[in-house]
């Protein structure tokens, strides 16, 4: 069972919403990227809860980061450039799991 502690952490100390992505894990092993966990639960909610569950709203994507959108190998990749085109500076918080393909993306991200 694959669970991003990290999201889980944000959301119920800090009440951040949270987006995931990953393009590898099969939504069989991760409850989060399947969508079946308990999903904005309000604030002290999931305190008791067993298993993953978040109190704030995530959302899951089936997505890798690349160096820009596009489809390769049947996955679907994204740019870190488009996904933050519409947020202020420094008001998102992100966490990269690097299989190799990001770096492309984070020389980017620091380029601009």
């Amino acid at each position: 069972n694959d669970r991003d502690w990290w999201s889980e952490r944000l959301s119920n100390n800090f009440q951040i919403d949270t987006r995931l992505y990953d393009c590898f894990v099969l939504p069989r092993d991760s409850p989060p990227i399947a969508g079946t966990v308990p999903n904005a639960t309000g604030e002290g909610n999931c305190k008791n809860f067993e298993g993953p569950c978040y109190e704030a709203p995530y959302r899951p994507f089936k997505e890798c980061l690349g160096p820009r959108p596009m489809t390769r190998n049947r996955l679907r990749y994204g740019s870190l450039h488009s996904h933050l085109k519409n947020r202020l500076r420094l008001s998102t918080h992100v966490k990269i799991d690097g299989e190799g393909g990001e770096f492309t993306a984070l020389e980017q991200l620091m380029a601009n």
